[in-house]
């Protein structure tokens, strides 16, 4: 073999070696808002922190660049476009989209110094920068449409006609172009949504509503009479050949937009609370479906439900802060009723955890009561229990209707009718629960003093828990309370007489041991009937 012939095959090996060390991306899926989203809610966009989000977008495009092997030299910059024929690492869709982050949100920081300043070299750089945001975003369509899927593709085409759309209005000249931008980006965001769960569809719904403020702002500078519809079928005429778009897809449930308690509805516009309420209302509609709903399990699911609402008032409490802030620095005079609107959205759902909390103590309470008296089965960690602890968890439960009761007529005066009448229905309900579980707190000391063979104490802390049980049964409360008390009734009479038996039991063996039957016999016969004399009233 010559010189020349080893040089060509050389060649041909570095060359096949070369183009099997870079493997082309095909078929990448890329959820562009959910990205974008996230970032943003990260990094400063919750407070409308314009530089602090684009220094981030700045890091990541450099982070981006150099995990993607895209650095523009050592030294002296040398630019090296994305080449997306040579694309190996799907990162590298990236680039192009936080490029065009970087840049409107520059633009948007400009805005703001022109609302100040008054600046017009400033509202010509916002245009620029407008304009080299829907630039990139053109990229990351071009891009997405090579090698990304359709899903992708109308994503990137999505994204790139909001931009584009933001872009035109402003400028503030064609409006027109503005609105068929804006109206293809609202109907493929509206259809993106519903490819996944409920938490996708609430993100890509606030988009569509931010969208939807535009479109109405642009229709209205405008000034003509337009058919919306008309408009919008024409924006996405040329879309009926992607798949993903023309397929039908049932929705997921909506998420509701506001709470209801005790009738009334409060509004709910925290994206991320709605989200998390929707969770926990899920998981409590999976309690009623377990086997056995009073189980461990549904103790465990109750927990989870419940920290879950909690998160959700944390969302609220910080929206709370932030409107009162905006009042504080006199940002807009509409601040304090929404914040106070939204405060009210978090007292009621506080009730609402409360409520749940309250069942969760009946459950774990009436589950420890079934276990300590031998109808279910105890475990390993239920061994340390006993009737002075189920006496103490009963307490708690008691004191959780205490605050229930000095929050809640706040909100219930909000009626708008009789709200006197269903504070005095709501208390009369509330004090009756509070007899019941005071009577289960005696039910409980009667046990354990019987265990401890303290009968006339035990027999002391029945006569109670009856009258409690008799008192609340009494009130003019809801049915399914009186039931309750009337069922709690029925137990107590059940636990009086078991523990006769067994107080029996103990003297007859006792009596068997001593030798001396006829008086030991009919002492202990003359102090059980005078102890549980009251019983047979």
């Amino acid at each position: 073999m010559t010189d020349a012939d080893r040089m060509d095959t050389g060649e041909d090996v570095a060359k096949a070696s070369a183009q099997k060390s870079v493997t082309q991306c095909s078929n990448v899926m890329l959820d562009i808002l959910p990205i974008i989203s996230k970032g943003q809610r990260e990094h400063g966009m919750r407070h409308r922190d314009y530089a602090r989000y684009r220094a981030y977008c700045a890091r990541r495009l450099a982070r981006l660049y150099e995990t993607c092997k895209l650095k523009h030299g050592k030294g002296k910059y040398v630019k090296k476009k994305l080449d997306v024929e040579a694309i190996a690492d799907e990162r590298a869709l990236l680039i192009p989209l936080v490029q065009s982050e970087r840049a409107w949100s520059y633009a948007m920081e400009l805005k703001e110094v022109v609302a100040k300043k008054r600046k017009a070299q400033c509202r010509q750089h916002l245009l620029k920068r407008m304009r080299k945001a829907v630039s990139h975003a053109n990229e990351l369509v071009d891009a997405c449409t090579r090698v990304g899927n359709e899903q992708t593709a109308l994503e990137a085409d999505a994204y790139a006609s909001y931009i584009a759309g933001i872009s035109v209005m402003e400028q503030g000249k064609d409006w027109t172009s503005a609105l068929k931008k804006l109206l293809r980006a609202k109907r493929l965001y509206s259809k993106l949504g519903l490819l996944g769960d409920q938490e996708r569809l609430e993100l890509y719904r606030e988009r569509v509503e931010e969208i939807m403020d535009s479109i109405r702002f642009a229709s209205f500078q405008q000034g003509q009479t337009l058919n919306i519809e008309a408009m919008e079928e024409e924006a996405v005429k040329d879309l009926m050949s992607n798949s993903v778009f023309m397929m039908e897809i049932e929705a997921p449930p909506e998420i509701e937009d506001k709470i209801k308690w005790h009738g009334m509805d409060f509004p709910l516009k925290n994206r991320d609370a709605r989200v998390l309420i929707a969770k926990a209302r899920e998981i409590m509609s999976r309690v009623a479906t377990l086997s056995n709903p009073s189980g461990h399990r549904a103790s465990l699911m109750f927990a989870e439900a419940i920290a879950l609402y909690d998160e959700a008032r944390s969302k609220l409490n910080d929206d709370v802060a932030k409107e009162a802030s905006k009042q504080q620095y006199q940002i807009d005079n509409d601040d304090e009723d929404k914040a106070e609107r939204i405060k009210l959205t978090e007292i009621a759902l506080s009730m609402i955890v409360k409520d749940k909390v309250i069942d969760r103590h009946k459950l774990v309470n009436d589950l420890l009561d079934k276990k300590l008296h031998g109808k279910a089965k105890r475990s390993k960690a239920d061994k340390r229990f006993d009737f002075g602890d189920l006496a103490r968890m009963y307490d708690e439960a008691t004191i959780e209707y205490d605050d229930l009761m000095e929050t809640a007529p706040m909100l219930l005066r909000l009626k708008p009718e009789d709200a006197d009448r269903h504070i005095e229905e709501f208390e009369v309900d509330c004090e009756a629960e509070i007899m019941i579980l005071k009577a289960k707190h005696n039910m409980a000391l009667a046990s354990q003093n019987f265990e401890m063979k303290n009968f006339e104490e035990g027999m002391a802390y029945f006569e109670i828990a009856t009258e409690l049980a008799k008192e609340g049964q009494t009130k003019d409360c809801a049915e399914e309370i009186h039931q309750e008390a009337t069922e709690l009734l029925v137990l107590i009479a059940e636990r009086i007489e078991k523990a006769k038996a067994t107080a029996e039991s103990m003297v007859s063996d006792a009596v068997k041991v001593s030798g001396s039957s006829s008086d030991l016999t009919s002492q202990v016969t003359q102090k059980l009937t005078k102890l549980f004399s009251w019983t047979k009233q």
